[in-house]
């Protein structure tokens, strides 16, 4: 078996063997530091990597077992975590200036769970600062680049994470979500994204937790992988309120998911307040809905298309950032991203007033979204309107597409995915075909609060009707 036959085995095909001894996780590791040694020059989604630190700790997942101890839910597997996460012994930069050189001295909880169950968090990730827009580039790290692609975006703001799940530098991949953050880079980079019901990973780093819209997600390139990675950060913590309406029961899915599209009802969205969509994406995702559709699963009736006021609902997000980086402008304005300025500038509009509304529009996005699951058990939509961006796109810019200006990028590329942040339901992107310009396509699924065992099954059924797991982007051959 080649390095490269290891790196692309998923966990659940690794486990067994490394439970039982017969790759070490020392191997594994090897192969997936020389992988990105090798690959992640072109695609730039790996920031911070300490290969003694990470050698060191998979020596000794090897050394315990040999030693008779019984081994971890996840022995020896690989972990990369977005640098908005901290890692102990790794840096915690954010993708800015402001924090060069600082280094964790503890992990979030959620790696802590991913440590403690035999994983070994190696990596961390490329965002853009502080992960304030949908596009990975910043300027410490660069420009992170879509490995379908490369003159094309990741996505973001969860853009190295999508990276490393298509090059296949380890097989679970820590994200994070704050309006679609880990969705859109799963849909460019041909992979699956889980944004989970608010708390249900707890996030207690967060400086507001009662507050935020920002939850902590998953990546991998199969659902199997995806399941492992939730189970084990999911659950309550008491320092994280909204965690504790979750639970640590595990999510299985059925030897056969298929099985869970006979009689499950679904409502098909296509539009929101964007009024274009890329005729690709439109017919990849009317595809998909017709092999479930064929699989036993029933449409339900078409209700009005939601228009969500995300805009408004977003105040709370540009206030979460000021309130937490506004004070770098004075100390380093000069070294930040232009839009990252911009997002930590005081508006002279934002009043008592805008916040009531701000408050309402996300009260209004919720029901809204519930709504969307009267007779429906989920909904699906595109996850974004056109399958990718030019590499140097600027949040700021509008969408541009055949030369045709198609409006702001919040409105024209990215609306499907807003919504669910400011109103906590849980939804996942996952792979329902290929542009013609070689660009993944990826589907939203969204369900109830809660319902990620739903959400995981109908997208391990997809993947069983639509196999995507074993196509491998160019720069990662």
């Amino acid at each position: 078996m080649t390095d490269d036959d290891l790196c692309r085995m998923s966990a659940t095909e690794l486990l067994p063997r490394l439970k039982r001894g017969e790759i070490r996780a020392a191997t594994l590791m090897r192969a997936v530091l020389d992988r990105i040694d090798r690959l992640d020059a072109e695609t730039n989604g790996i920031t911070h990597v300490d290969p003694d630190l990470a050698m060191a700790e998979a020596e000794a997942r090897d050394a315990a077992l040999a030693a008779g101890d019984t081994p971890g839910a996840l022995q020896g597997i690989p972990v990369t975590v977005k640098d908005l996460l901290k890692v102990k012994g790794l840096p915690i930069e954010m993708a800015s200036y402001a924090f060069e050189g600082d280094i964790a001295a503890t992990d979030a909880e959620s790696i802590a769970r991913l440590r403690r169950a035999g994983a070994i968090p190696f990596a961390k990730s490329a965002t853009p600062e502080f992960g304030h827009k949908v596009l990975t580039d910043s300027p410490i790290n660069g420009v992170s680049r879509n490995p379908w692609n490369l003159s094309r975006s990741c996505g973001g703001s969860s853009g190295g994470s999508g990276i490393a799940a298509s090059m296949g530098f380890g097989p679970i991949h820590v994200s994070s979500d704050g309006a679609g953050s880990g969705r859109i880079p799963a849909s460019v980079c041909g992979v699956t994204g889980l944004k989970p019901t608010w708390g249900a990973i707890p996030h207690e780093t967060t400086p507001d937790v009662f507050g935020s819209l920002t939850v902590i997600g998953v990546m991998a390139r199969t659902v199997s992988d995806l399941v492992l990675g939730f189970n084990t950060m999911k659950g309550p913590d008491r320092r994280d309120p909204m965690s504790f309406g979750g639970t640590t029961d595990p999510v299985r899915l059925p030897d056969d998911p298929r099985r869970i599209l006979r009689g499950l009802r679904y409502r098909v969205v296509m539009r929101t307040v964007n009024d274009w969509l890329d005729p690709e994406v439109e017919a990849a995702v009317l595809n998909a809905v017709q092999r479930i559709k064929d699989a036993g699963a029933t449409e339900v009736g078409m209700i009005n298309d939601p228009v969500y006021d995300i805009n408004n609902a977003l105040i709370f997000m540009r206030g979460y950032q000021y309130a937490r980086f506004g004070h770098l402008m004075q100390t380093h304005g000069d070294r930040l991203d232009r839009t990252a300025k911009t997002s930590l500038t005081v508006n002279p509009g934002l009043t008592y007033e805008s916040l009531a509304k701000s408050m309402k529009a996300r009260t209004d996005i919720f029901h809204e979204i519930e709504r969307q699951f009267d007779g429906a058990d989920i909904y699906i939509t595109p996850t974004i309107t056109t399958p990718s961006l030019p590499a140097d796109q600027k949040q700021d810019e509008p969408l541009v597409v055949d030369g045709i200006t198609r409006g702001p990028l919040r409105e024209a590329w990215y609306p499907y995915t807003v919504p669910q942040n400011a109103s906590g339901h849980p939804a996942m992107s996952v792979p329902v075909g290929m542009s013609s310009g070689g660009i993944p396509i990826g589907m939203q699924i969204v369900g109830p609060w809660h319902s990620e065992a739903r959400l995981l099954s109908v997208a391990a059924a997809i993947g069983a009707l639509m196999p995507w797991a074993n196509r491998w982007p160019p720069a990662a051959r």
